[in-house]
């Protein structure tokens, strides 16, 4: 009987837990900083090193059309919850 007054309360602790990192998982995901996009350290986005809505809407920012995206080209990012 004292074992399973142990056991009820760990596993109640286990699944809140398992429950609070499965909660994480679906929150939307920030995006990449320009530093992290810029892989090739040149200060600017090639197509190359851009992907999802940003490649799909890169002549559209690319303001001066020069191929490549600087930061003060780039959109803001969406806000989070």
């Amino acid at each position: 009987m004292k074992k399973n007054l142990i056991a009820l309360p760990l596993l109640v602790l286990s699944a809140y837990s398992l429950t609070a990192v499965a909660a994480d998982d679906d929150r939307p995901q920030r995006p990449p900083s320009f530093e992290q996009m810029d892989t090739n350290g040149d200060n600017e986005l090639s197509k190359d090193e851009v992907k999802g809505p940003l490649l799909d809407d890169f002549d559209k920012f690319d303001e001066d059309g020069s191929g490549t995206l600087t930061e003060d080209e780039l959109p803001e990012p969406p806000k989070g919850r």
